[in-house]
């Protein structure tokens, strides 16, 4: 019935860009959309089921380049299996996230509706959560009041200057059905586009019944290359 309903309405532009399978037909959900190219996806659909009349469009998606990801599984909390679509947005520009996200919940009552649920944007996530600060070779990560501190003299950086977090590195996935995002962290250095890595932030979100907002930020620091054995992820204790 589905693929019936792709070539009758929309011939060969209209593809399956992605799906979660289940043995239970009502419950196999379809990211669909209008392929532009080889890379460019646009005006998406998502259908729950086999049934052509549980659909929900989003005419303003867009995806490009590299995978989407596309889950089913229950994020909130209530026992309802939601949707998860994650997107890649490269005409999202330097410095803003290259990853659109999009959470359907599913509402409690017999009709398997579903209403797609904000997520806190990842810029308001970093002012509210996370400060970091270098000074001279110690760059100081502050999240949620936990302090770590990263000696970048253990690094092979050329000029390190001013520390950042790149949201452009942004990914999302669930761990045990909690909505997780990692991320890079950065010093600036004049031999490199991207600079040099200090270690990755863990985001932990929780539905507080209006949004998915960021509850905690981890940190966990990458190995430097001068000294393997150099702890990773130290931190001292909260301040």
């Amino acid at each position: 019935m589905l693929f019936f309903y792709l070539e009758k309405a929309y011939a060969s532009e209209r593809v399956v860009l992605l799906s979660a399978p289940s043995d239970i037909w009502y419950k196999r959900v379809y990211l669909i959309a209008d392929k532009k190219s080889w890379m460019n996806y646009e005006n998406f659909t998502v259908q729950i089921g086999d049934r052509v009349e549980l659909v929900y469009d989003f005419p303003n998606w867009y995806h490009g380049k590299y995978d989407p990801a596309l889950n089913y599984d229950d994020i909130n909390g209530d026992t309802l299996e939601d949707v998860l679509v994650v997107l890649n947005n490269d005409k999202a520009g330097i410095g803003k996230p290259l990853k659109d996200i999009h959470i359907l919940n599913q509402i409690q009552d017999p009709y398997q509706r579903f209403e797609e649920a904000p997520v806190e944007p990842i810029n308001l996530t970093i002012n509210r959560l996370v400060k970091i600060v270098k000074h001279e070779n110690i760059v100081t990560i502050i999240t949620c009041k936990m302090k770590y501190e990263v000696d970048i003299s253990k690094y092979n950086f050329t000029n390190p200057r001013k520390p950042y977090v790149s949201m452009e590195t942004i990914e999302y996935s669930l761990e045990n059905g909690a909505l997780i995002g990692t991320m890079s962290a950065y010093v600036e250095r004049d031999d490199s586009v991207y600079g040099g890595l200090l270690g990755h932030l863990t985001i932990a979100y929780f539905w507080d019944g209006k949004m998915y907002k960021a509850k905690s930020v981890t940190f966990k620091q990458e190995e430097s290359e001068k000294d393997e054995s150099y702890l990773s992820g130290r931190y001292k204790e909260p301040y």
